[in-house]
C-alpha cells in the first residue's frame, strides 16, 4: 500500500532507505504474537513522517560519547518522547559535532567500570565491549496513532577477510509494553562502515512498542553498532470519499474480457456494489466489506474533485451463485478520460484463499473510467 507523506527531517536531510539485508531471514515476524492479529478494517489516513536523530537530540555539536546512565528520555518538541534504557550497562550517545549522514553517530551501550564509564575502555556502542541490551520505549510518542516505520544503525564495520566479514546487529520488537518479543532479527550487511537503513515490514503503532537491541551472535566478532535515528510517522486527516464506475473492461490472466460495476464507500459501513463479470461467469458483492484503504497517492482524480485517487479492499461475495468467495482488489483513478485508471483484482474460488477463479494482474483498463467523489454528506467538500 502506498500512504502518501511529506517528510519532516529533524536536524537535515536524512532519508530513510529501504535497504537489502541478506542474512535476514524475510519469514520471520519481527513482531510479537500479540501484533500478529487482522488490521482494523478501515484505513483512510495520510501521514507525514519525521526522523528522531538521536546525536542531534541529545548533544547537538558535541563530540561525545557521553554517558547517559542505564536510562534517558529523549523529548521531541511536540512529538512526544522516547525512552531509552539498559538493564545491564549504560546508555551513551555520540557524533554529535559529525554530519547528519556520518556513520559514527548515535546511541550506544557501555560497561561500567566504576561509577560511570571510562572511554574508550568500557565502550560506546552496542556490542561494544560484550553484550549488552539497548530498550527503546516508544510509548510516550505523540500524536497518539503515530507508527514506527523502521530505523537507522551505523558503524558496521568490516573486519575478517572472507564473507559473512561484516559486523551485524539484532533487533526484536514488542508491542505489548516489553512483556513479549517477537522473532529476533539478525542481519550481517558484510560491508565496510557503514550505515544500515532498516524499513519494517509494516508499520508498527507507537503505543507499548519496545524495540530491543543486542550485539549480534554471528559474522565478525567485533559486532558493535549505534543506533542513529528512528522514523516515525504521526496519522494525518480521515479521508472520506467514494468511487464509482460502469462499464469498466480489462484483461484477465487468462486473456478473458473482464468488466466491471461498482459504487464503493471509504466508509465501508455504507451500501457498496461490486459486480465482476467474465466469460460464463459473474461475481458480485454480498457482504459488507471486509477491509479498505482509500488514499491519495498522485491527486490527479479530479475532474470531479475528490479526497482520493485510490480504493483498495478485500470483500466476499457470491461466485456463480455460490457464496463465501474471497476477492482483493485495487482501483486507482487518475483523472479523465481515464486512459491512465488502473485495475487490479483476484478472485478465489468459495471457501479457499488459494485457488484463483480470476486473476486480474495491475494493469491499465481498456474501456471506460472510474471516478472518485467526496461522500456526502459525510466527506467535506472544499
Amino acid at each position: 500500500m502506498h500512504i502518501p507523506r511529506t517528510r519532516s527531517l529533524v536536524g537535515g536531510a536524512l532519508a530513510l532507505s529501504v535497504a537489502a539485508l541478506p542474512a535476514c531471514n524475510q519469514s520471520d515476524s519481527p513482531l510479537a504474537p500479540s501484533f500478529a492479529k487482522k488490521s482494523a478494517s478501515v484505513t483512510t489516513l495520510s501521514s507525514t513522517s519525521t526522523t528522531w536523530d538521536f546525536a542531534q537530540l541529545l548533544i547537538d555539536g558535541t563530540a561525545g560519547p557521553v554517558d547517559l546512565g542505564t536510562s534517558e528520555t529523549i523529548t521531541n518538541g511536540s512529538f512526544g518522547s522516547i525512552v531509552a534504557t539498559s538493564p545491564d550497562s549504560h546508555v551513551t550517545v555520540k557524533g554529535g559535532d559529525l554530519v547528519l549522514t556520518a556513520s559514527e553517530r548515535g546511541l550506544g551501550l557501555c560497561h561500567t567500570s566504576g561509577a560511570t564509564c571510562s572511554f574508550p575502555a568500557d565502550g560506546d556502542e552496542v556490542g561494544d565491549g560484550g553484550a549488552g541490551t539497548l530498550l527503546l520505549t516508544f510509548d510516550g510518542v505523540l500524536p497518539a496513532g503515530s507508527q514506527l516505520e523502521g530505523f537507522s544503525l551505523g558503524s558496521l564495520q568490516d573486519h575478517i577477510a572472507s564473507p559473512p566479514n561484516g559486523e551485524g546487529y539484532r533487533y526484536s520488537i514488542s508491542t505489548d509494553g516489553g512483556q513479549t518479543f517477537g522473532s529476533v532479527i539478525q542481519v550481517l550487511p558484510d560491508a565496510s562502515d557503514t550505515i544500515a537503513d532498516v524499513t519494517l515490514p509494516s508499520p508498527v503503532p507507537t503505543a507499548d512498542l519496545v524495540v530491543k537491541f543486542e550485539k549480534a551472535t554471528a559474522g565478525s566478532d567485533d559486532n558493535d553498532y549505534t543506533v542513529r535515528s528512528v522514523t516515525i510517522s504521526q496519522p494525518g486527516p480521515e479521508l472520506l470519499g467514494r468511487m464509482t464506475g460502469g462499464g469498466v473492461k480489462a484483461t484477465g490472466s487468462d486473456n478473458e474480457v473482464v468488466t466491471f460495476g461498482l459504487t464503493l464507500h471509504c466508509d465501508i459501513l455504507l451500501s457498496n456494489n461490486l459486480e465482476v463479470n467474465w466469460q460464463g461467469h459473474q461475481w458480485h458483492l454480498t457482504k459488507p466489506i471486509e477491509a479498505a484503504t482509500c488514499t491519495n497517492q498522485q491527486n490527479d482524480a479530479p475532474p470531479p474533485a475528490s479526497p482520493i485517487d485510490t480504493f483498495e479492499g478485500t470483500a466476499y461475495g457470491k461466485l456463480d451463485g455460490v457464496a463465501n468467495s474471497y476477492a482483493t482488489f485495487k482501483f486507482e483513478d487518475h483523472g479523465e478520460p481515464g486512459t491512465s485508471d488502473r485495475v487490479q483484482i483476484t478472485i478465489y474460488q468459495p471457501g479457499s484463499t488459494s485457488t484463483v477463479a480470476l486473476q486480474v494482474p495491475d494493469q491499465l483498463i481498456s474501456v471506460g473510467n472510474w471516478q472518485m467523489h467526496y461522500d456526502q454528506p459525510h466527506g467535506q467538500h472544499p
